[in-house]
């Protein structure tokens, strides 16, 4: 096993070398970028949901391109945006200039592993995408409860491990997973396959995901998965994204109106609000 540390670095390239397209996927309409845009909508009501005061301190770890920074921003608050990649802390700068609200944001390099903050500091700390691509996700959500406020707010999301394209493709459905073990270590023997290198982004089942935020001092308030799609079947895409988006918007619907068992729970990001205890 690498030491956490190769492990991080890994992750901390990966999004060096992609942050470009990390901003466009927030402006594409296809499929999977509309889901991220769903997700990206979803966490600003919720934040819009807790009334919070104009001098409320907000703490974005993670904060990628920007985007929920800048928006915050624009509502008028003043955000702590943090990255440990260079290129995302830059488009997030070079953003927030364009929008004129750099005057309301304050900007860090660093380790959501390590966070360079004072214990009871922020009101709301911000986690969108973060959790799958760290080494421990323990520490860090005991490092973001160590600098919210008592009775402060964790916006967290996890991908989730019972998405439900995942669940009806056989090529990823977990009933398989041990026929699939079986066949790669025959392969392997054999010489015709090798496990893939560098870090490969974690998913939670919801279940799991919730005991390990109660372990670190959070209450849950809210929960709900996000994003239906894209559809496969042996890894063959089924629709066209035009058509997956119609799909899509409907099990939405679905799942976070009505809150239909286990719709609910089988969307591709699984999202949190979570109270300090």
């Amino acid at each position: 096993m690498q030491p956490a540390s190769a492990s991080q670095q890994h992750v901390s390239n990966y999004f060096e070398s992609t942050a470009a397209y990390w901003k466009t996927l927030y402006s594409d309409d296809r499929l999977l970028p509309t889901i991220y845009q769903d997700r990206h909508n979803t966490a600003l009501r919720w934040i819009q949901d807790l009334n919070l005061g104009a001098s409320a301190r907000i703490l974005e770890v993670g904060c990628g391109a920007g985007l929920i920074t800048a928006a915050l921003a624009r509502n008028g608050y003043t955000v702590d945006a943090l990255d440990s990649t260079m290129a995302m802390l830059r488009m997030t700068r070079s953003d927030a200039a364009h929008q004129c609200v750099q005057h309301r944001i304050r900007m860090y390099s660093a380790d959501v592993h390590a966070l360079p903050f004072q214990a009871d500091t922020f009101d709301v700390v911000i986690a969108i995408g973060v959790i799958p691509w760290l080494h421990s996700e323990r520490l860090a959500l005991e490092q973001i409860q160590r600098v919210l406020k008592p009775g402060g707010c964790l916006l967290v999301t996890a991908d989730n491990n019972a998405r439900l394209n995942r669940l009806l493709d056989p090529l990823s459905s977990p009933v398989l997973a041990p026929l699939r073990l079986s066949a790669k270590r025959l392969l392997r023997l054999c010489g015709l396959w090798s496990p893939a290198s560098g870090f490969q982004p974690k998913r939670h089942y919801p279940r799991e995901f919730n005991r390990l935020i109660d372990d670190c001092g959070f209450e849950q308030t809210k929960s709900q998965s996000v994003g239906f799609g894209p559809f496969t079947f042996l890894g063959k895409k089924l629709f066209t994204d035009s058509i997956g988006i119609r799909l899509h918007r409907r099990l939405q619907t679905v799942a976070s109106r009505r809150g239909l068992f286990p719709l609910r729970w089988t969307g591709t990001h699984y999202l949190v609000l979570a109270t300090k205890t």
